[in-house]
């Protein structure tokens, strides 16, 4: 009974949140340029086609998951503080995550497939039509299997996000700093770093590491990518970083003021 109660809080501000970040951004990218053109007499230049060509409205789901399965130590405070058990926060904290990446799943295909495929005519609309569409010749199996790689992208997102937040409540607020400033940066040289290797070092392409990528990105020498070794790790992951974050959890602990 008390998870039902937390899952409909946690869900009435999140989705709150969420609709709160959408005005707000269909406010800056198609408002606003109208206003400006309006202003500035350039109305004839303005097109509402090609602002809601941008990949800002779907790309913006999967970063609000993540932000608020990073910043979830408030809710937490709250919850804890009025008799909510850990254990009862983090079902209802994981069944909130897990409908609203159905909801926001659901509105980024339809979207992709009712607004940017037909005003634009655009294909690669996100990673799977990039690199996975052409596997299958079936158009409804290639839409479910898209709305199952993107909605598994999202799940391993917002799940990396409860992982770092709930990793970050374990330290006092000046090592969280330290943290999040180091992180980005060994991340960014990691990436580049490992990137350098890949495109320029022929030996490095052939090693186990760039034959495990290509394994688990489903890469062929012909046609599509083949998506299900991509869906079977991103299901790994999932797993794998929910029990990180329940063993977090049970680690964390409410910071004195």
């Amino acid at each position: 009974m008390k998870t039902n109660k937390v899952t409909k809080f946690l869900f009435r501000r999140q989705i709150i949140g969420l609709a709160e970040m959408y005005l707000f951004l269909f406010a800056a990218f198609l408002v606003l340029p109208f206003l400006f053109s309006a202003i500035s007499g350039s109305l004839n230049d303005y097109s509402l086609t090609n602002q809601m060509q941008g990949s800002w409205v779907t790309a913006a789901f999967g970063l609000y998951m993540f932000v608020i399965s990073t910043l979830s130590y408030e809710n937490f405070k709250f919850l804890i503080q009025n008799g909510i058990s850990r254990e009862t926060f983090f079902n209802a904290q994981v069944i909130v995550n897990g409908l609203l990446i159905l909801i926001g799943n659901t509105f980024n295909l339809v979207y992709q497939y009712a607004v940017l495929m037909p005003l634009g005519h655009a294909r690669d609309t996100n990673i799977y039509m990039s690199s996975y569409a052409g596997y299958f010749n079936n158009p409804i199996v290639a839409f479910l299997f898209n709305f199952i790689f993107s909605g598994l992208l999202l799940i391993v997102g917002a799940l990396s996000g409860m992982v770092i937040g709930n990793f970050l409540t374990l330290f006092s607020k000046f090592v969280q700093r330290i943290i999040l400033i180091a992180t980005p940066v060994i991340g960014y040289i990691t990436v580049m770093y490992t990137a350098s290797r890949v495109i320029l070092d022929r030996n490095f392409q052939m090693t186990w590491v760039a034959n495990f990528a290509k394994f688990v990105l489903g890469y062929r020498a012909t046609g599509a990518c083949d998506p299900f070794p991509m869906i079977v790790s991103m299901l790994i992951v999932s797993v794998i970083l929910l029990l990180i974050t329940r063993y977090l959890f049970s680690k964390k602990q409410l910071k004195r003021e």
